[in-house]
């Protein structure tokens, strides 16, 4: 007769879970379906599974008053200044805050210059941001996980319509008459090649030759880029920017090259943050905060559906 205790790895096993899913579900804790928790508790009770505290305690190296889940928003960027000089990421932290509401779970800021090879105690949930390839596929295998834009196979994300964007953007500045136009596109990231392929569609069927530049999301390139396609063509009369952090720099060096927005040169953003309000810049609007609200109620409830993509609108105003 076996006498042996059934131990978390027999729930697991026998419910088909992996045993920290198996712990959550016993424990009552966010990521697992109610489905899930009711398929592993009954399963505990029939072998007779019975959690112990202290032993559980001091595998996790917690005690039961530091025991509060958490969710990770982590963040591929390598200027240490981002978190000021970019919105987006503020507007994440709002959407992600709304979603959990008082539910007792910690929300952890973590901005790293390159994603992290291992984790020493992975959060129950992860929000990824610029986590692309291999890189985010490794992530999604150490916690639950949603990226905001496409990361990696297999990961769940949600993200803007950017092509849409894209395409709303230069349909705009076609139709309005502007007809020596560049463009200072993104990173080579999936959300930055999005907004140019849409543009770029714009174009080549308009028949327009597009003066372009390769930017990184901030206001120093989109300076330094603005002034090379002026250099190419004095005459520009639009220019679209990836992102309103990257207009802000384009406006700066067509005010210091004497050209007066919108009247010579029309410009557009794209992300439709606080910046472009006050600006007075036509931009792109994206709902970030709705985007992180949906990843963040993904990573309470798997349950549902993957949130997929969320529409873009183009905000005309002054500049344009």
């Amino acid at each position: 007769m076996n006498s042996r205790r059934p131990t978390l790895a027999d729930v697991a096993r026998v419910a088909g879970v992996s045993r920290a899913t198996a712990s959550r579900a016993i424990n009552g804790a966010y990521g697992s379906s109610e489905a899930v928790r009711e398929r592993v508790r009954d399963v505990a009770a029939e072998l007779g599974f019975e959690p112990h505290a202290v032993a559980r305690a001091l595998a996790t190296g917690r005690t039961s008053a530091s025991r509060r889940e958490r969710i990770e928003v982590l963040i591929v960027d390598p200027d240490p200044d981002a978190m000021t000089a970019k919105p987006f990421y503020g507007r994440v932290l709002t959407g992600a805050m709304r979603a959990l509401g008082d539910r007792d779970i910690s929300l952890e800021i973590r901005r790293v210059s390159a994603p992290p090879a291992s984790d020493a105690d992975p959060p129950f949930g992860r929000l990824l941001i610029n986590v692309h390839g291999a890189a985010g596929a490794a992530c999604a295998r150490r916690a639950r996980t949603v990226s905001l834009g496409r990361s990696a196979p297999g990961v769940a994300f949600v993200a803007p319509d950017n092509d849409g964007g894209g395409y709303q953007a230069a349909v705009h500045l076609v139709t309005t008459g502007r007809r020596r136009i560049g463009a200072v596109f993104g990173p080579p990231t999936p959300c930055a090649e999005e907004r140019k392929a849409g543009f770029l569609r714009v174009m080549a069927g308009a028949a327009q030759a597009v003066v372009s530049a390769d930017g990184d999301f901030t206001r120093a390139k989109g300076y330094a880029a603005t002034k090379e396609l002026l250099a190419r063509d004095p005459r520009l009369d639009a220019v679209f920017a990836s992102c309103d952090v990257t207009a802000m720099g384009v406006l700066q060096a067509l005010r210091e090259a004497g050209r007066h927005v919108r009247d010579d040169v029309a410009v557009v953003g794209f992300d439709g943050s606080a910046l472009a309000e006050a600006a007075d810049l036509s931009s792109v609007y994206m709902p970030v905060e709705d985007e992180a609200a949906a990843a963040v109620h993904h990573l309470l409830d798997p349950a549902l559906p993957a949130p997929g993509r969320l529409p873009t609108t183009l905000r005309v105003r002054g500049s344009s």
